[in-house]
């Protein structure tokens, strides 16, 4: 018998599986917000920055706030570089460009990490400060970390900066 963490168990090809993970990673991603009782939707838009909607909530007051959220498979780290194709259907052309992550694609990356199904909460505003892609042993603080959605304000987003600073 199986475990929840099994993946790939009819052999599809090394793309295919790495596109089916991904649409696997935003649907999953999805029902464990909705499981939280958070307002999300997938946009069903290619080629957009960003995969979900979610609703946040900015303290104090708790009034809400839509977050525009990407969805990024993570095995030991995870990348912060879009723009590329992966999966069965890759194209290359020339002149089209990969780009890293900012806040002016998403508010944040949801890393899910295809052994464990763990979910990193990363704001896009800490990108800034990091390379094309970060460990996930560096990552800790943001491991299923839901507070970052009910907690989205300047001051306690920096402090969980902070907090990721120190813990390097």
């Amino acid at each position: 018998m199986g475990t929840l963490y099994d993946m790939n168990i009819t052999k599809l090809d090394k793309g295919k599986i790495a596109a089916n993970l991904g649409d696997a990673h935003e649907h999953i991603v999805t029902g464990i917000l909705i499981r939280l009782g958070l307002d999300v939707g997938i946009v069903d838009v290619h080629g957009t920055p960003y995969d979900l909607m979610v609703i946040g909530f900015e303290s104090p007051g708790g009034r809400k706030v839509t977050l525009r959220a990407q969805v990024k498979t993570a095995d030991n780290s995870i990348s912060f570089i879009g723009g590329s194709r992966g999966g069965v259907d890759r194209k290359y052309k020339s002149g089209v460009k990969t780009y890293k992550y900012t806040t002016q694609h998403s508010d944040l990356i949801f890393g899910v990490d295809k052994s464990t199904l763990d979910i990193y909460v990363v704001p896009s505003m800490y990108l800034a400060d990091w390379g094309g892609s970060r460990a996930t042993s560096k990552l800790q603080p943001l491991k299923n970390n839901w507070d970052v959605l009910l907690n989205w304000n300047e001051a306690y987003l920096k402090a969980l900066q902070e907090k990721l600073r120190l813990s390097d």
